[in-house]
């Protein structure tokens, strides 16, 4: 018995002299035990002090969030993305913080307030009769117009093609005056152009004499008002290149059937404007370039650019300008002149162009 008992005894101490660790590591367990026994309490007290001071310092600065920590690592929720960058600097500047993660909902981007279209009425006076394009506010304006229009032309010589719009808005120009101003530049007249834009009435073509210039631009600045006038008038005889230039670009949109090459009869009398214009310039030659919105198929629309142009130079040659003065191409949707695609966008890029050759 004697003997056993001897003999475990020496067995449980060779054991522990064999495994001199076994001791030391239920120390690191028992130092572990008491370390995390202190650190969660702490670490707990830590979150709490540094999410309770981001809180008031937040508020102080004027921004309402959502914190929270993980050790000393921040999560800031705010309402709007402008007070992401205040916040971030606000929570970093608290003793203790190490990182912070500053979150808010995108930044929604306000569409941009479209400026109300005022005011844009064309008079093309050619051989002593007149047409009128553009468009007005009301129906009353439309009138006063037509029937000045009328009173100094004629009837029979007055084409409308104004339209009318209630969102335009308002213009102090007197635009029963406008008429006065076609008249004035006199039946001889060749392709006269009375353009009232943006408050700024800009007067383009050919008259007979320096008095017709000057009643014109006289009229011009009675009706404009508070408005600017431009007189581009040549007495005469045949213009520069760049004062031509400066005339076709004032005539309205040549306008065609929908989808179509067929013109219609506003722009029948644009195009006639033109060769008025043409006429009265002989030795100007002009290209004529088509172009078209982003409605329907790229092939399509070079097609159809392509077709409207030739329109034009078929009806310029039926009205008697000489085929070796002008060329056509169309361009189809690759040249916008402005971008989008809503109905303003369109209405714009759907054009034909008479470009001068030097």
């Amino acid at each position: 018995m004697a003997g056993t008992t001897r003999s475990a005894s020496t067995s449980s101490w060779e054991i522990r002299k064999r495994n001199p660790l076994i001791p030391l590591g239920v120390a690191v367990v028992g130092l572990a035990a008491l370390v995390i026994a202190f650190e969660v309490p702490h670490r707990h007290s830590v979150e709490d002090n540094l999410t309770d001071r981001t809180k008031v310092a937040l508020t102080n600065a004027g921004i309402d969030a959502d914190v929270q920590f993980v050790g000393r690592d921040g999560t800031v929720k705010v309402g709007s993305a402008d007070e992401k960058d205040k916040a971030r600097q606000v929570t970093l500047g608290i003793e203790g913080v190490r990182v912070v993660d500053v979150q808010a909902p995108p930044k929604v981007e306000t569409p941009a307030v479209q400026q109300q279209q005022s005011v844009s009425v064309k008079l093309l006076v050619d051989n002593g009769k007149i047409t009128l394009t553009g468009t007005v506010p009301a129906e009353a304006d439309r009138a006063k117009i037509v029937d000045a229009a009328k009173q100094a032309f004629g009837a029979e010589n007055v084409q409308d093609e104004l339209t009318v719009d209630a969102a335009r808005a308002a213009d102090d120009t007197d635009l029963a005056g406008l008429s006065a101003v076609a008249a004035a530049l006199g039946k001889d007249a060749k392709a006269g152009v009375v353009d009232l834009t943006e408050h700024v009435v800009t007067l383009t073509g050919t008259v007979a004499s320096p008095d017709a210039k000057d009643k014109a631009e006289a009229a011009a600045k009675a009706a404009a008002r508070s408005g600017t006038v431009r007189n581009e008038l040549v007495v005469g005889q045949a213009a520069a290149p760049e004062q031509v230039q400066k005339q076709l670009i004032a005539l309205p949109t040549v306008e065609f059937e929908n989808n179509s090459a067929t013109l219609t009869a506003q722009g029948r009398a644009v195009v006639e404007n033109a060769a008025s214009i043409l006429k009265a310039n002989p030795d100007v030659k002009v290209s004529i370039e088509g172009h078209t919105d982003l409605t329907g198929t790229a092939a399509n629309n070079q097609v159809l650019s392509e077709n409207r142009a030739r329109t034009v130079l078929d009806t310029l040659v039926s009205l008697g300008i000489s085929t070796d003065r002008l060329s056509s191409k169309g361009f189809g949707e690759s040249r916008p002149k402005v971008q989008g695609s809503d109905a303003a966008a369109n209405a714009v890029n759907r054009r034909v162009e008479f470009i001068v050759q030097p």
